[in-house]
């Protein structure tokens, strides 16, 4: 579904936008879908980058100290 939305730009934007459209063959109102398509879909990565970060850094991890083949007192001489 598309929805239509109306935006308030400069003269001189909007007279550089219609020459840009026209180079690409396409419509000032493609080339700001697309703006924004880029800019929703980099926001949507970097929250999920966020989210798998925090997720990986916040997992506990369960150590097996039975496997150990010292002492603590190993550790320091003394």
């Amino acid at each position: 579904m598309k929805r239509n939305i109306t935006i308030t730009i400069e003269e001189h934007l909007a007279k550089e936008a219609k020459v840009l459209a026209a180079k690409k063959d396409t419509s000032i109102s493609q080339l700001l879908a697309d703006k924004l398509k880029e800019i929703v879909n980099s926001e949507k990565e970097i929250l999920k980058a966020k989210k798998d970060f925090l997720r990986i850094t916040q997992k506990k991890y369960k150590l097996n100290y039975s496997s150990r083949t010292f002492k603590r007192n190993d550790l320091y001489e003394r």
